[in-house]
This record gives C-alpha cells, sequence and structure tokens, in this order.
C-alpha cells in the first residue's frame, strides 16, 4: 500500500509486484468518477476557449491556460505586464495587448511577490493611469496584493484563496513566480507550481499570467520552474533591452500555441508610462570584427550633425538607396566610414529611435524617408 511519507514509490513497488492490481480499493469510486468527468467523447464538439487578451491579432491568452513573461533584470518586464493587465481592464489596446474580458468574468487579481509595499503601490497606480479610469472603478475591477514579506506557503495559501473567492474573477497576475518556492531548481517544487497552475486555470476557467527571470547566461526562463513553465504555458514572452538603445524594450514570442504575432518595442514616456514604438525594426546581429553599435559609438551631437547634413531641408525625402548614399557621405564627413553592413544597422537605429521615418510606411513599397529634427535621444 502506498504511504503518505513516500506515495509515488509505493505505487510503483505495488505495480512492479502486481500486487493489488485487481483488489478492491477504497479509491476505486473515486478514480471511476474522475476517469469518466476526464474522458472526451468523439460526438461532442469542444469549443475553443474564449480569449482574453489578444496580443496584435494573436488570441494568445485564453480562458483555460496561462502563460508567462520572461526577461532579465530591468528589462521592463513589469512596465509591460502592467500595460497588458490595463488592456485587459478597458477592453481597448494599450502597446499591442488588446483586452477581451466577458462583463461577467471582469475581474483582475494581481500578486506581486518581488516589490516592498511601496514600490508595488506605484505600479498599481501606473496601472490605474494606464487604464485612465477613476479609482472607484479601479476597485471594483482589480485588487492588487503585495506578497513580499509572507512565507512561500503563505503566498500560495492567500492565492489560492482569492481565486477560490473572487466570483468574477477572468486574470490573475502573479508577478514573481519563482517566490512561490524555496528552491528554483527542486523538480518537485516546479511541478507543484506548475500543477497550481493548470488546476487553478482549468477549475476557475480563467487566465494566468506568470512572470520570471531569464537566466544570465542564455535566454532560458530561469531553473526547473522555468522548464516547466515554457513546457507547459500557452505563451511564453521575452521581454528585454534592444541592443542598440537601452531606452527601448522589445517584447517577442518565445513559444505560442496559436499564430505568433510580430515583436513590438515601447520606451518609457515623459509620463513614466510605457509606450508603442511605431513601426520598430529589430535590431541586426551584430557578428565579429563588424562588431559596432551606433548608440554607444556615436555621439548624439554627431548623429544630429549627420543627418543635418544628409538632410539639408525640413522637406527634403530620401528614398532608401538615395538614403544610403547620403547617409554614407554625411557621416564621412564627420569621420566615420560607413560599410553597406554598418548602413543597414545604423538605418535601424535611426528608424527605432524616431529620428527617421519611413512617409506613409505600409502604403506604397518604397516610400522614401524623412528627418524628424526634434527627436528625443
Amino acid at each position: 500500500m502506498t504511504t503518505m511519507n513516500d506515495p509515488l514509490g509505493g505505487f510503483i513497488a505495488e505495480v512492479e509486484s502486481g500486487a493489488g492490481l485487481h483488489a478492491s480499493d477504497p479509491e476505486s469510486d473515486r478514480y471511476n468518477k474522475l476517469c469518466r468527468e476526464a474522458q472526451l467523447d468523439i460526438d461532442k464538439e469542444v469549443p475553443p476557449p474564449p480569449v482574453a487578451i489578444y496580443i496584435g491579432d494573436s488570441p494568445a491568452c485564453t480562458f483555460g491556460n496561462f502563460s508567462a513573461s520572461i526577461g532579465k533584470p530591468k528589462g521592463k518586464k513589469t512596465f509591460n505586464v502592467s500595460a497588458m493587465t490595463a488592456a485587459a481592464m478597458t477592453s481597448s489596446t494599450i502597446l499591442n495587448y488588446r483586452g477581451n474580458m466577458p462583463p461577467n468574468q471582469n475581474g483582475i487579481l494581481y500578486f506581486d511577490t518581488e516589490q516592498s509595499t511601496y514600490h508595488a503601490f506605484r505600479v498599481f497606480k501606473r496601472i490605474a493611469r494606464l487604464t485612465r479610469k477613476s479609482n472607484h472603478e479601479i476597485k471594483e475591477r482589480i485588487k492588487y496584493f503585495a506578497l513580499r514579506k509572507y512565507s512561500v506557503e503563505d503566498r500560495i495559501g492567500m492565492i489560492d484563496h482569492m481565486i477560490r473567492n473572487t466570483p468574477t474573477i477572468g486574470l490573475v497576475i502573479i508577478d514573481g513566480i519563482r517566490d512561490l518556492m524555496l528552491d528554483i531548481n527542486n523538480p518537485r517544487e516546479a511541478t507543484l507550481i506548475v500543477n497550481y497552475l493548470m488546476k487553478w486555470t482549468e477549475e476557475f476557467n480563467l487566465h494566468i499570467h506568470t512572470v520570471i527571470h531569464q537566466n544570465k547566461g542564455d535566454k532560458n526562463a530561469r531553473g526547473h520552474i522555468g522548464t516547466e513553465i515554457n513546457n507547459k504555458s500557452e505563451t511564453v514572452l521575452r521581454v528585454g533591452k534592444d541592443k542598440n538603445d537601452e531606452a527601448i524594450s522589445t517584447v517577442e514570442a518565445v513559444y505560442i500555441r496559436d499564430v505568433s504575432f510580430p515583436s513590438f518595442a515601447f520606451r518609457i514616456n515623459s509620463e513614466a508610462l510605457p509606450e508603442l514604438i511605431k513601426d520598430y525594426a529589430p535590431t541586426l546581429d551584430i557578428k565579429g570584427n563588424e562588431a559596432w553599435n551606433p548608440y554607444h559609438d556615436i555621439s548624439e551631437e554627431t548623429h544630429r550633425n549627420a543627418l543635418d547634413s544628409a538632410f539639408p531641408n525640413p522637406d527634403t525625402l530620401l528614398r532608401h538607396g538615395e538614403l544610403m548614399d547620403a547617409l554614407r557621405d554625411a557621416y564621412a564627413d564627420e569621420d566615420i566610414e560607413l560599410s553597406d553592413y554598418k548602413l543597414k544597422i545604423l538605418i535601424t537605429f535611426l528608424k527605432n529611435k524616431r529620428m527617421i521615418e519611413q512617409v506613409d510606411k505600409g502604403k506604397k513599397k518604397g516610400n522614401p524617408y524623412r528627418y524628424i529634427r526634434d527627436f528625443y535621444y
């Protein structure tokens, strides 16, 4: 028979010996009931789950599933999840997130396990500002909890309690799922936590979005919990800094069960809120002796001088070939020689920094570029 101290080992021993396989088991009725509940009927269609949040046109976050954001420290993961939460609250588009919460299940629980009460409150206020709703409306839709000072057991218990006792709950944010574990590399703890996520999402038909740090040496989520989340999540997002500009954060799909979405980027604006960068182009990988960064290797003054020279008049428009020639000459005047490869990197950088932009981009192939003289560096 199995024991509480070693339930799995006892079960394996019984199977290997053949003992008890046909014996009367007091749990038999229970397992019969569970198997009937779990069995699928080919004659009964299973409808697709409702969508909680779209990312672009992709139904990336659906009810009955969970998703995750991964990224290195200070990569703006919490700014990103703030925008996601605000989009869900308003059923509007913020950054590239479009909320789709049904009226009878639009409540949100936000659990912050990492930050102090003061800093958690700042995130809460940021979400409220993004929604542009009154404090009264905020209180009706979202409950925000700072869990840093509590034990691991109490954090899990508090999350479970609120999920079970919030009737209109549709979205749960767990910002810092690593803090629901004692050991991030303990496979048993990792399996337990992911089982909680699967149980909560299916039993209460809601969506959970978690946040976890990325390894320093590679692009994977940290520890056994990161591996389990990657394996079981509906969608995994990577949030990180642009290679050429630390003021820009990018969001890309690492894994997604449905159709993917184009990567996008945001910066923090003068109101300390995340703001989408339109027409963002991913930075090209820089390799070998071409390792060159136009943000770090060229001063703002040099960029301004070169662009003033390449675009001598406010109404100057340059098509792509003309732009490459003009930039090559203008930067050469500043003692900077540019190969075609470096020019491609430079143009991507100038577009991402909103120093130049393509006129009516997307309406006609080959539209010219113009210089945005009042760009913010």
